[in-house]
């Protein structure tokens, strides 16, 4: 619940609201810098009809949260960079684009699509953990995934 001060300032009306102290600790209660691991990949993938051959994920992700914000970047190549809102329970999820093509190849399949990255997760403590895709665009981002854990640094 929002506490608002209204104050009539000339002929204006201002309204400023303050958070209470518990919504306040939600929203920041997972600030600071944060890795994210990934797991095994498997070498090939099946998403609808579409096959994967997927190379395996190595490089983590750096991730700093500041008021329910993560910002984070591939430690390999800082080009890969990225911002997400992080929810009260720890979630978040991040769409980074990567100015990539993918054609396909497969005779049912005669269209490029954008590759898009996409690291999602919880950062609470029950289940620091997540994924990480390199996927195609047209597909809502599916694609070579791996599993994800989150660890603070």
């Amino acid at each position: 619940m929002r506490r608002c001060v209204y104050s009539i300032v000339g002929i204006g009306l201002l309204a400023s609201c303050a958070l209470p102290q518990e919504e306040r600790s939600r929203t920041t209660q997972f600030d600071g810098d944060w890795r994210a691991l990934m797991g095994e990949t498997l070498a090939v993938q099946q998403v609808e009809q579409l096959r994967f051959d997927c190379a395996p994920f190595t490089e983590p992700f750096f991730i700093r949260v500041s008021n329910g914000v993560a910002s984070g970047f591939m430690e390999a190549d800082e080009n890969y960079s990225f911002q997400a809102k992080v929810d009260a329970r720890g979630r978040f999820k991040a769409l980074i684009p990567t100015n990539s093509v993918y054609t396909y190849k497969d005779a049912q399949v005669n269209r490029e699509s954008n590759i898009v990255l996409v690291l999602e997760g919880s950062l609470s403590k029950r289940g620091q953990s997540g994924s990480f895709v390199i996927g195609d665009e047209a597909i809502d981002g599916q694609g070579c995934s791996t599993s994800v854990q989150f660890v603070t640094v």
